[in-house]
């Protein structure tokens, strides 16, 4: 019986395949910026010596977007686009050069490589969205004779480093939008409602505070139900393939519900918008994401309701040398996008 046992121990040890863990060096959040170079090992654990054709690292950066639109005539066609950022191999074990089917034993026990990987410096952030994505990724292959290669995969994060003091124009200034709105005319015409919007600064950064003021005099004959502030991020995809086409989609990040002004009644409203851990604002061939602000009037009945939208940018650098009232608008608890760098 014991030897039956040992037998069956080594036959699982000999079926069961390596064992293979990935880490960066000094940076054990897997977050780079585009241009730094990544430095890291692969530690492979063998229970049992295997034959393999080669051992290699691939580092990849893509960017992809995908989606299918239904035509008139009811067929389908689907719309994509693909990019790379970056690409590397390295080749940690192999057979002869010269005859790439040359097997070669993967010896039992462990075994440590390092790599190094200086990335583009024109890489675009990391992103998941609804239709696409940049994704970044190391894979550890073992290319085996008669057999599916083994994959190991990890991703790791880039931050595309956007410095808002060197956009033009200035990101700085105070922005103050209005909405006017009359919902009769002719001789039934009744005085306006009107929507003033106001912002210290138009760039911010993950972790700080949007302080949006909003003021309304509604001298109009409706209602309004309620007042709601949000922070929303506007990406568009585009293709090119079969052809040129666009779509975009609308996600709400922060959102504020205030009470109504009634009719013949003013009121003012000021909320803080925290930014969330969000990719900076960027323009790529395929994917474009741009946020703004926007406050909605709700009017009683079926009349439109008044908005009013403020584009601001996000990066990675904040403003410098702002007045006290921009103070206001500080950073609350660092830029989450870049931990670990």
């Amino acid at each position: 019986r014991e030897e039956a046992f040992h037998s069956q121990v080594r036959s699982v040890r000999a079926m069961a395949p390596p064992v293979c863990d990935i880490s960066f060096e000094d940076n054990s959040h897997g977050v780079f910026l585009a241009g730094q170079t990544i430095v890291g090992q692969v530690d492979i654990q063998v229970p049992k010596a295997k034959k393999v054709r080669s051992v290699y690292l691939r580092l990849t950066g893509q960017g992809s977007c995908k989606w299918a639109e239904t035509r008139e005539t009811g067929s389908s066609a689907v719309f994509s686009s693909r990019e790379e950022y970056a690409a590397h191999t390295v080749v940690f074990l192999s057979g002869s050069s010269s005859e790439s089917s040359e097997e070669v034993e993967l010896g039992e026990g462990s075994h440590r490589y390092r790599f190094s990987y200086r990335l583009p410096p024109e890489c675009p952030t990391s992103f998941e969205g609804d239709f696409g994505y940049v994704r970044y990724t190391i894979r550890i292959v073992f290319e085996r004779p008669w057999k599916y290669d083994l994959t190991y995969k990890i991703a790791f994060t880039v931050v595309q480093q956007l410095d808002l003091n060197r956009i033009s124009p200035p990101l700085n200034e105070a922005i103050v939008k209005e909405n006017m709105r009359q919902f009769s005319c002719g001789p039934c015409r009744s005085a306006p409602m009107i929507m003033t919007v106001c912002v210290p600064m138009t760039g911010y950064v993950p972790g700080q505070l949007v302080r949006v003021t909003v003021d309304i005099m509604n001298k109009s004959r409706k209602d309004i139900s309620e007042v709601k502030l949000k922070l929303r991020r506007q990406v568009k995809y585009l293709s090119q393939s079969p052809s040129e086409r666009s779509k975009t989609v609308f996600c709400t990040l922060v959102k504020y519900q205030c009470s109504g002004v009634d009719r013949d009644r003013s009121a003012g409203y000021e909320r803080r918008l925290l930014i969330p851990p969000e990719p900076p604002t960027r323009s790529s061939t395929i994917i474009r994401i741009e946020y703004f602000i926007e406050i909605i009037a709700k009017v009683v009945g079926l009349h439109a309701s008044p908005r009013v939208k403020i584009p601001i940018t996000i990066g990675t650098v904040p403003l410098a040398n702002l007045n006290k009232s921009q103070e206001q608008s500080s950073v609350v608890d660092g830029n989450p996008l870049l931990r670990g760098v």
